[in-house]
């Protein structure tokens, strides 16, 4: 399954301030965080949504499963908001400090957050980049689009950055608090952020995975390599946590 198919808030599943690394095995459920705990939450349909959805400061384990709409965030809700075809794309819309519930439908464009808003931002074949682009610790409505390298945030820019076969990695690589525009281009391993740099980490198979994972306040680059279950972070870490058919759930 490619990044594109699911968006997740946070990945700090104890509240110190530092992402965890941290996998969900669609086949069992399997919810495995290293280091703190191993739970089993969803089925093999089901993807990951975590984010804090209480504002106590941690990440919760949360699923969302297309066929039915259904949302359960664990020991807290369960909910129905969605329909087939859509992606999850849960996150702080309204800056209370709570994770919102939310979906986009990338054929029509449209935004819908459970509570607050229902908009039309994209076109068919856009890729959700939700972001606090601004610093203003709320999230933003935006898309990537990869047949022209469009970067559209709603209210804020639009511009352009990357080619079709780039993945979208936006994340706070300056420490400044605002999400940055950045792309990774499968195979040849290249991570380029817009007006920042250009690094080579990873490989064909690898999913890029950008999380603050010391705790200094800045995103560092990292993948995760399904094939071997290796995790790389760019001048930090490597290490073996997960499998082939694990998605990462770290941010």
């Amino acid at each position: 399954m490619a990044p594109a198919g699911y968006v997740i808030e946070s990945g700090d599943y104890d509240g110190d301030g530092t992402s965890e690394i941290a996998i969900f095995r669609q086949s069992s459920g399997l919810w495995a965080v290293r280091g703190l705990t191993r739970v089993y939450f969803g089925e093999i349909a089901d993807l990951p949504a975590s984010g804090d959805y209480n504002g106590d400061g941690i990440t919760d384990i949360a699923i969302f499963r297309e066929s039915d709409g259904l949302w359960a965030v664990r020991g807290l809700t369960r909910s129905y908001f969605g329909a087939i075809g859509e992606i999850s794309v849960p996150g702080d819309y309204d800056g209370d400090g709570s994770c919102d519930i939310a979906i986009f439908n990338d054929v029509s464009g449209l935004w819908a957050i459970r509570g607050i808003s229902r908009i039309y931002f994209g076109t068919g074949g856009d890729r959700p980049i939700p972001g606090d682009y601004d610093g203003d610790t709320t999230r933003e409505v935006g898309v990537f689009r990869p047949k022209s390298g469009l970067w559209a945030v709603r209210g804020l820019t639009r511009t352009y950055f990357g080619r079709v076969d780039d993945w979208p990695v936006a994340a706070d690589y300056s420490g400044d608090g605002n999400c940055q525009i950045g792309i990774y281009r499968p195979c040849t391993g290249l991570w380029a952020l817009r007006g920042m740099t250009r690094n080579y980490f990873g490989s064909c198979t690898d999913w890029p995975q950008p999380a603050d994972y010391d705790g200094s306040g800045t995103d560092g680059i990292g993948i995760f390599r399904g094939a071997s279950g290796l995790w790389a972070v760019r001048g930090l870490t490597r290490l073996y946590f997960g499998g082939s058919s694990d998605i990462p759930v770290t941010r």
